[in-house]
Formats: structure tokens, C-alpha cells, sequence
């Protein structure tokens, strides 16, 4: 992926530029959009809940079958009288407050393992996406009032003691219209709301700094839709909500420089020029290859294969060696075969019809 060498740092207090600063290396990873989601849907995955049923469920009662001769299926059914319930089937999984096919168990495999490196490319590529402003905006955020993408503010982001303050500092990046947006949540349908709460709130910024700016993140962590994170522990669910690439991040400029020491981004590339056909037939090249091999290999028969093709085989072969052995057909023998050939058909070619009138 192709990136700046610089990035601006904006100022914690006012709407101006105050520096510069190089962009981390680990801005130029490949976009894994397919390893983001396969690394995102594991790690949901780790933070569930064991449930089951009952081992109990559906055998909590007395029942017997009642046998053949009675016109009735041979399910067990609840014994005793003077009740609806006696009578019913009880027990099998088509029953009404019968037991379960294979009930759910707490033993369960619901956590899963996933390999570091793939982690580590997959935060790799989240944070690569930060940078590409089309996938933000594709993500549905409003940065039409941003200056730069990526944002990186000054220092001072992390001393900061009051919501007010944090909240004007986004406003001063221009992310008015973001606060707007995250600031309205939406309700759920049908029967979510009844779900951990009523309402879906939108995911805004990302705000990334160290992990000792404790001020800092007690500033930004009452803006709703706004999350903090330290860049010393990155977390995927938050780079990327619900597996989606793009979300928009504002650094603190020293999180910003630490980025390549603490994700440690994949290796890049080592073709440096994209021109396969130059560097194969450039002369370095072509001097420590090895000369072409002329002819065709010898083929092998292959051993356990089907015995009608190796008879084939066998039978092609001998031919080729008896057609070999045949001697060639020299211009003596060419020429008394054609002599031999015309007097035969001279012999069997009709007599003219004077020469047997003359004969009668």
C-alpha cells in the first residue's frame, strides 16, 4: 500500500498546525480484509458465556410405555390419574415437555486460539486502513470537516483533566459532525430492544494514546460513541468494530510514533519494483540462470496403475522396437516393386476387342 512520508500534528488547543512527524512503516500493510474478519470473529468468540440445559429437563416425571395392543404409539407415557397430564407422552424430544436431542453442554469448545502472527497482521492491517479515507467514510464516518487523515494531535492530548476541554479539541479537528452523528442512538428492532438495552448507539472515534495517560482517558471516556485505547495494547475489536476496515482514529504523537514498536507490522514485500518481466530478463538475471534443457524427458512407466494401460504401453513399445528394426525400403526395390506392380495389371487388364474377334 502506498503512503506519505509525513503526517501533520495539529495543535491540543487551537485549529492550527504546529509539526510534523514521519509516518510509522506500519502504515504500509497489505489490507487483509478477509484475515481482519476471521481474526475479529474469534476473539468474539473468547468473550462468551458457557449455557446449557438442564441434564434433568424433560425426565422430571414418571413414565412408562404402555405397551402394544392399545392402538397407541409405544412412547413411554406419565403414569397416575385424575389429571390432564397423565397419559401424556413424556420423555422423547417430539413430546411436549419431553427431553432434548443432543442438549447443549458447557463443555462446549466456545473459546478459540488464534495464531500470533496472524493477530499481529490483522492489527496491522486495521491500523493501515485508518489512513485510507474512502474506507473511513465507507464506515459512515463524517470527516468531511477534517483537516488530515490520519489525525495526530500534540502531546498535551494527554494531560487533559475535563470532558469540556476533550470535547472542544474534536471540534477544533473538525469532527463536529461525527459528535453529532454518534450522539443520536438509534432504536432496535423487534424483540432486541427487550436485549441489553433498547437502543443501538453508533461507534465513533478512537482516540489512541499511552497507556500512562490516565488524565487523558478519563477526559474523552464520558463522549458518547468516543472509546480510548493505549497503543501499547491495541485491541482488534476496537480497530475494527464487527470486522469492518476503517475506523477513524485520532493519535497523540507520541502513541503515533510507537506504533511500529509495539505492533510489530508484518513483513513487507521483497520485490522492490513491481515489474516481474524487467527483472527476469534483466542481465544479472539471466547470467545465474541455467541454460534451457533441450529434448523431452525419458517417460516412466508409473508402477500400480491399471494393468490395461500398461499392457498398452507394453505392446506400443514393442512395436516401436519391431518398426525399428525393418530395413528401409532402398530405390532398387522401390523401383522393381513398380515394375512388378505393372506387369500384374498389364496380365489382368482386358484384351482388345479386334484381338478376340480375331481369335473367333
Amino acid at each position: 500500500m502506498v503512503m506519505r512520508p509525513v503526517v501533520s500534528v495539529f495543535s491540543a488547543t487551537e485549529e492550527k498546525r504546529v509539526g510534523s512527524t514521519v509516518m510509522p512503516r506500519v502504515f504500509g500493510s497489505s489490507l487483509r480484509n478477509d484475515l481482519v474478519k476471521y481474526v475479529h470473529m474469534n476473539m468474539s468468540k473468547n468473550r462468551r458465556q458457557a449455557y446449557a440445559v438442564s441434564k434433568n429437563s424433560g425426565y422430571q416425571t414418571s413414565a412408562a410405555s404402555w405397551g402394544t395392543g392399545r392402538a397407541l404409539s409405544r412412547v413411554p407415557r406419565v403414569h397416575g390419574g385424575g389429571t390432564h397430564r397423565a397419559g401424556q407422552a413424556a420423555y422423547a424430544n417430539f413430546c411436549r415437555a419431553g427431553g432434548m436431542f443432543a442438549p447443549t453442554r458447557v463443555w462446549r469448545r466456545w473459546h478459540r486460539r488464534i495464531n500470533l502472527k496472524e493477530r499481529r497482521q490483522a492489527i496491522a492491517a486495521a491500523l493501515a486502513s485508518t489512513a485510507v479515507v474512502p474506507l473511513v467514510m465507507a464506515r459512515g464516518h463524517r470527516i468531511e470537516g477534517a483537516t488530515e487523515i490520519p489525525l495526530v494531535v500534540e502531546d498535551s492530548i494527554e494531560t487533559l483533566t475535563k470532558t469540556k476541554d476533550a470535547v472542544k479539541l474534536l471540534l477544533n479537528l473538525g469532527l463536529g459532525p461525527e459528535l453529532e452523528r454518534v450522539a443520536k442512538p438509534r432504536a432496535k428492532a423487534g424483540r432486541g430492544k427487550g436485549r441489553k438495552g433498547s437502543k443501538r448507539h453508533p461507534i465513533g472515534p478512537l482516540i489512541i494514546m499511552r497507556a500512562s495517560a490516565i488524565e487523558g482517558r478519563r477526559a474523552f471516556r464520558n463522549i458518547p460513541g468516543v472509546q480510548v485505547a493505549a497503543v501499547e495494547r491495541l485491541n482488534l475489536l476496537k480497530l475494527a468494530p464487527a470486522g469492518t476496515l476503517g475506523r477513524l482514529c485520532v493519535f497523540s504523537k507520541s502513541a503515533f510514533e510507537a506504533l511500529d514498536e509495539h505492533t510489530k507490522p508484518s513483513t513487507s514485500s521483497m520485490l522492490a519494483s513491481a515489474n516481474v518481466t524487467a527483472l527476469v530478463n534483466s542481465s544479472n538475471v539471466q547470467l545465474a540462470l541455467k541454460a534451457p534443457i533441450k529434448g523431452t524427458p525419458k517417460a516412466t512407466i508409473k508402477r500400480h496403475c491399471n494393468k490395461r494401460i500398461l499392457k498398452f504401453v507394453r505392446h506400443h513399445l514393442k512395436k516401436q522396437q519391431k518398426d525399428s528394426k525393418k530395413p528401409s525400403a532402398t530405390p532398387a526395390l522401390k523401383k522393381a516393386s513398380k515394375a512388378f506392380y505393372k506387369n500384374v495389371m498389364a496380365a489382368l487388364a482386358p484384351a482388345p476387342v479386334e484381338d478376340v474377334v480375331a481369335e473367333e
